[in-house]
C-alpha cells in the first residue's frame, strides 16, 4: 500500500514541476538562463530535502507519519502557490524595474525569487523516500533492494505525472485547476499514510516482511568504504544522466519538432528509462549484481549505446521518414506520430537511461549492507545524485553544447562514462572490464574527431516538416549538394542555422532557420517581414520609439529603421539568432551597427514589463504558435503588458499564419487580440501570412495617409522589392478595415495564460497540415464589399488591373477567391471582385437570404432595416456566423454614428 502511494508522490512531484516552470517562465520569461535557475533551484530543493530529512529520518519513530505530513503540507502549498505567485510577480515588478538593463542582477533577483517560491516545497518533495528508507530498515533484511524498489516505482510514478501534464491536465483544465487536483491527490496520498500508520496494518507488514526475509539471503557488502565511493559514482552518472536528457531533448527536438509534446515525450522516455532500470536492479533476482562490475558494464553499454546512436544518426533520421510515410495527416495519425516518436526516444535515450538510471538503486542495495542507519545513507547518495545532476545540466547546457556542439557534446558525456567505468575497472584489477572500458572511451574519442559536417546538414533540416508519400533516399544528399551552411550554432536554448540555397532545390536565397524550422529569409518571406514595419509605421510616420519582438533576420527590425524614429528595442532572447543577422546585414541595412538599435538579450514580456519605456508601436514577430513557449506570446496577459506599455495612440502589429493551423486557432488568436485592442485591422501580406493591427482607439488610415511614409525613398524602395508601387496598391493588401476586422473572430475561448490552449491545438493542427479559411469569407475585397468603407471600395476599384495582379503576383495572397478572380482560375472565377471592371458586388440572394439582403441595406446606409433583417437571421439561425459578424458590425457602426451627432451637437 505504501508502495502505491509513493507511486502517486511520484505522479505529483512531476506535475508540479511542470506547472511551476509554466508559472515562473510568465512570470521571469522563458530564457534559457531563467529556465534554468528554476530548474537549479527545484532541484537544489530536492537536494536538501534528501540531506535534512535522511539525517532526521532513522531517529523518527513513525517515520510512514512523517511522510504522510509532508505529503498535505506540499498539498496545501500548491493550493496556496497560485495567490503567492502573484505576490512574487508584484515583487519582481518593483525591485526588477529600476534594474532591468542589469541583467546579472536580474537573474540574481530571478534566483533569489525563485528559491523563494520553490525551496519550501520541494525540499519537503526530496525527504520522502529517506523516510521511506528509514521505515523499510526497521523489518527488512532487504531494506537496500526494497529502497531500490520503492525509487523506481516513483520514477514510473514520475512518468505518469510527465504523461498527465504534457497530455491532459493542463491543457482540459488549465493551470490553477491541474495544481488543485495535484494538490488533492497530495493531501489524500498524505492522509491516506496517517491512516495507515494508526490502523495497525504497518505493524503487520513488518511481522509479513520479518518471516519472509528470514529465509532471505542478505545484502552482502559489495565494497569496501562503500558510501564514500558510491556517493562519487552517482553524482558522476546524475551529471551525466541529465546532459544527455538535454541534449536528447534538443536533437530529438530537431528531428520531431519543437513542440511541447515533443519535449515532454522525450522527458518520459528518459524518467521510464531511469525507472526500468531501477526494477530491474531492485529485483530479489539481482541480489549477486551488486558490486563494481555491474556498474562498469552498465556505464559501458550506456556510454557505447550513445556513441553508437550518435555515429549513425542519419539512418535513424531515415528511419523515422520512412515510418511517417505511412500515417495519415488526420486526428487518427497524430496520436500514431506521438506513439512512434515515444518509440524512437525509448530507444534512444531510454536505453543508456536504463543503464544509468540502475547505478543509484544499485548502491542503494550496497549501502544497505553496512551497520548504519539506511536513512540517513539514502539521503545522502540521493543528495549527491541530485546536486551532480543540478552540475551536469549547467555544464552541459553552459558549456559543452555551446563549445562542442550537441554532437560532441554527446561524445564527451560518454567519454565521461567510459572514464568513471575504466576507474572503476582499473581499482578492481579486473583485466577483462579494463579491455571493455579502453575500447569504449576510444570509441567515443573517434565521435569527438570525426567532422560534424552530416551532423549538421540533417540537424538543420527540419525534418519533421517533411511529408513523402514515399520514401527517397536521395534527400539528404540533394540537400547536402546544393544547400550551404554559412552559420550553425548550438545554443542552450536553440539550434539556429543560416543556409544559402543555390536555386537548384529552391530559389536562390538565404534563410534563418531556428530548431530546423525557417523563420526568416529573402525569398518568400521577405515581403511579410517589410510590412510588418511598415504597415504599422505608415500609419505613424511621426513615430518616435519602436519596440520588436524578436530578431530574426533583423529585416523587420532594419525596415523600422528607415523612419525617423529615435528609438529600436529588439527583445531577443537566443544569443545565436542575434550573431546571424549579421549575414543578413544588406538586407536589413545593417540594423545592428545603427545607433537607435538597442538589442535586450531577454524575454520580450520580461523587456516590456520591467522597461518604462513607452511605444509609439510594439511589433511582435514570434515563431510559429504550436513551438514550445511562444503560445505566451499570443496570451491575453502579454497583450494587456504590450498595450501598458503603448503611447495613447500607440498600435502593436502581430504576425500570423494561416497555413498549418485550422479556423478555430486563426479565430483565437484574433479574438485574444481584439480583446485587448478594440480595434483592429487585418493585412494579407504574403503566402500563408497575414498581419493584424491593433490599438485602443481608431487611427487615420488609407492612401492620403500612406503617402507620408512613401515619400522616404528607403520606404519606397522597400515597397517596390514586394512589387507595392504605389499607397493605392497597398491597400490591396488590406483584407478587413477597422469598420469589420473587430468582428471576424466572434465569441469563443481566448488564449491565456492559465489557459495556454495554443500549445496544445497548435501542434496538431501543424501535424495535420491543413490551412485556414476563415478568412476568406470576411474578406472585404471579396465577399464583404458591401460593408467596407466606401473610399477603399472606390480606390481598389480604379486600381489598373495589371498593378494589381503585380501585387498578388506569385501567389501571395490567402485568399484563394481573391487569386481566382484576379487571374480567372477555375473553379471560382464568378468570385465576386472589387478589382473588377465592371465592379461586381455581392447580389441580393434570390433565395430571399434575410442576411444578403441585410448587407445591402447596410451598403445603402439603413442601419435600422439591417440591424432588423439580421435579428431575424439569428433568431432563424443562433449559430449564423455570418449574421453573427454583420450584427456585430452594425452594432459598432450605430454606436460610431451616436458618437458623431452627440460630438458635433
Amino acid at each position: 500500500m505504501v508502495l502505491a502511494l509513493f507511486f502517486g508522490s511520484g505522479a505529483t512531484a512531476l506535475i508540479y514541476e511542470v506547472v511551476w516552470a509554466k508559472f515562473l517562465a510568465q512570470m521571469f520569461g522563458s530564457t534559457i538562463y531563467a529556465q534554468t535557475v528554476v530548474l537549479a533551484v527545484f532541484m537544489g530543493g530536492l537536494a536538501l530535502g534528501n540531506r535534512i530529512f535522511g539525517g532526521w529520518a532513522d531517529g523518527l519513530r513513525q517515520p510512514v507519519k512523517a511522510y504522510g505530513v509532508l505529503e498535505i503540507c506540499t498539498g496545501i502549498y500548491a493550493f496556496l502557490f497560485p495567490a503567492l505567485d502573484r505576490a512574487t510577480d508584484k515583487i519582481f515588478i518593483t525591485i526588477g524595474t529600476p534594474i532591468a538593463e542589469h541583467a546579472g542582477w536580474l537573474l540574481v533577483l530571478k534566483g533569489v525569487l525563485s528559491a523563494a517560491l520553490l525551496l519550501g516545497p520541494t525540499i519537503l518533495m526530496g525527504g520522502t523516500l529517506p523516510l521511506l528508507a528509514a521505515w523499510l530498515q526497521t523489518f527488512s533484511a532487504e531494506a537496500g533492494r526494497r529502497s531500490a524498489r520503492f525509487y523506481s516505482v516513483n520514477s514510473l510514478g514520475a512518468v505518469t505525472g510527465a504523461t498527465l501534464a504534457g497530455f491532459w491536465l493542463v491543457q482540459h483544465y488549465g493551470m490553477i485547476a491541474t495544481l488543485q487536483i495535484t494538490a488533492t491527490a497530495n493531501v489524500l496520498i498524505g492522509a491516506s499514510a496517517i491512516l495507515l500508520n494508526r490502523s495497525g496494518w504497518l505493524e503487520q507488514t513488518v511481522e509479513r516482511s520479518e518471516k519472509a526475509d528470514a529465509a532471505a539471503t542478505p545484502e552482502l557488502p559489495a565494497m569496501p568504504d562503500t558510501l564514500r565511493r558510491a556517493g562519487i559514482v552517482v553524482a558522476l552518472t546524475g551529471g551525466v544522466s541529465m546532459g544527455l536528457e538535454l541534449l536528447a531533448s534538443r536533437s530529438l527536438a530537431l528531428i520531431f519538432g519543437s513542440s511541447l509534446q515533443s519535449f515532454a515525450i522525450v522527458l518520459m522516455a528518459f524518467i521510464l528509462g531511469i525507472g526500468l532500470g531501477s526494477a530491474w536492479i531492485a529485483s530479489p533476482k539481482q541480489a549477486g549484481k551488486i558490486g563494481e562490475k555491474t556498474v562498469v558494464l552498465l556505464l559501458c553499454l550506456a556510454a557505447a549505446w550513445v556513441t553508437l546512436l550518435v555515429f549513425n544518426l542519419e539512418r535513424w533520421v531515415d528511419f523515422y521518414r520512412i515510418a511517417r510515410t505511412g500515417l495519415g495527416r488526420t486526428e487518427v495519425g497524430y496520436v500514431y506520430q506521438l506513439l512512434l516518436s515515444t518509440g524512437i526516444s525509448l530507444v534512444i535515450l531510454g536505453i543508456p537511461a536504463a543503464c544509468i538510471g540502475a547505478v543509484l538503486p544499485l548502491m542503494m542495495r550496497a549501502v544497505s549492507a553496512a551497520d548504519a542507519p539506511l536513512g540517513a545513507r539514502v539521503g545522502v547518495l540521493l543528495t549527491w545524485n541530485t546536486l551532480g545532476a543540478v552540475a551536469g545540466t549547467l555544464i552541459t547546457g553552459f558549456g559543452l553544447m555551446p563549445w562542442l556542439g550537441l554532437r560532441d557534446a554527446f561524445g564527451a558525456l560518454a567519454l565521461v562514462l567510459g572514464l568513471v567505468a575504466l576507474m572503476i575497472a582499473l581499482r578492481r584489477r579486473w583485466r577483462i572490464g579494463v579491455v571493455v572500458t579502453a575500447v569504449v572511451c576510444g570509441f567515443a574519442l573517434g565521435l569527438l574527431a570525426v567532422s560534424d559536417a552530416g551532423w549538421q546538414n540533417v540537424m538543420s533540416s527540419g525534418v519533421f516538416r517533411v511529408w513523402e508519400t514515399k520514401f527517397s533516399a536521395q534527400l539528404m544528399p540533394l540537400r547536402k549538394q546544393h544547400i550551404k551552411i554559412l552559420f550553425y550554432k548550438d545554443a542552450p536554448d536553440a539550434t539556429v542555422s543560416v543556409e544559402s540555397v543555390d536555386g537548384v532545390v529552391g530559389p536562390e536565397s538565404i534563410g534563418l532557420r531556428i530548431n530546423g524550422k525557417p523563420d526568416a529569409g529573402t525569398d518568400v518571406d521577405l515581403g511579410n517581414q517589410l510590412l510588418l514595419a511598415h504597415l504599422p509605421l505608415l500609419v505613424k510616420p511621426a513615430a518616435k520609439d519602436v519596440f520588436v519582438l524578436g530578431m530574426g533576420s533583423g529585416i523587420t527590425a532594419g525596415a523600422a529603421l528607415a523612419y525617423p524614429i529615435e528609438r529600436l528595442d529588439i527583445a531577443e532572447n537566443c544569443e545565436p539568432v542575434v550573431t546571424a543577422a549579421n549575414i543578413f546585414a544588406g538586407w536589413n541595412h545593417h540594423v545592428l551597427d545603427d545607433r537607435r538599435t538597442h538589442v535586450w538579450r531577454e524575454d520580450a514580456r520580461t523587456v516590456l514589463k520591467l522597461h518604462p519605456q513607452l511605444y509609439d508601436v510594439v511589433i511582435t514577430e514570434p515563431s510559429n504558435p504550436w513551438t514550445v513557449g511562444v503560445g505566451s506570446v499570443f496570451s491575453r496577459e502579454f497583450y494587456e503588458i504590450a498595450a501598458s506599455r503603448l503611447k495613447p495612440d500607440g498600435i502593436v502589429a502581430q504576425w500570423f499564419h494561416v497555413y498549418e493551423v485550422n479556423d478555430d486557432i486563426v479565430r483565437l488568436v484574433l479574438r485574444t487580440f481584439n480583446s485587448v485592442f478594440p480595434y483592429v485591422e487585418v493585412w494579407d501580406t504574403g503566402v500563408g501570412d497575414i498581419v493584424i493591427l491593433g490599438s485602443k482607439q481608431p487611427w487615420p488610415t488609407g492612401p492620403d495617409v500612406f503617402r507620408h511614409g512613401f515619400a522616404i525613398d528607403r520606404v519606397r524602395t522597400d515597397m517596390w522589392m514586394i512589387d507595392v508601387q504605389s499607397p493605392e496598391a497597398l491597400l490591396a493588401r488590406q483584407l478587413a478595415s477597422q469598420r469589420t476586422g473587430f468582428a471576424i473572430a466572434g465569441d469563443g475561448p481566448m488564449q491565456s495564460d492559465m489557459f495556454p490552449i495554443l500549445e496544445y491545438s497548435a501542434p496538431q493542427a501543424f501535424f495535420m497540415g491543413n490551412s485556414s479559411k476563415v478568412l476568406w469569407q470576411f474578406d472585404e475585397r471579396t465577399w464583404q464589399q458591401l460593408l467596407a468603407p466606401a473610399e477603399k471600395t472606390a480606390t481598389l476599384a480604379s486600381l489598373p488591373p495589371a498593378n494589381t495582379q503585380l501585387v498578388f503576383s506569385d501567389f501571395s495572397t490567402i485568399n484563394g477567391d481573391l487569386f481566382a478572380c484576379l487571374f480567372g482560375t477555375a473553379p471560382n472565377a464568378g468570385v465576386p471582385c472589387v478589382f473588377q471592371t465592371p465592379q461586381t458586388v455581392p447580389p441580393p440572394a434570390s433565395d430571399g437570404s434575410t442576411v444578403a439582403n441585410a448587407e445591402q441595406f447596410f451598403h445603402a446606409g439603413d442601419l435600422n432595416q439591417a440591424e432588423a433583417l439580421t435579428a431575424m437571421a439569428l433568431q432563424q439561425n443562433p449559430n449564423d456566423i455570418q449574421a453573427a459578424y454583420l450584427m456585430r458590425v452594425i452594432e459598432r457602426e450605430k454606436k460610431l454614428r451616436t458618437a458623431t451627432v452627440v460630438k458635433g451637437s
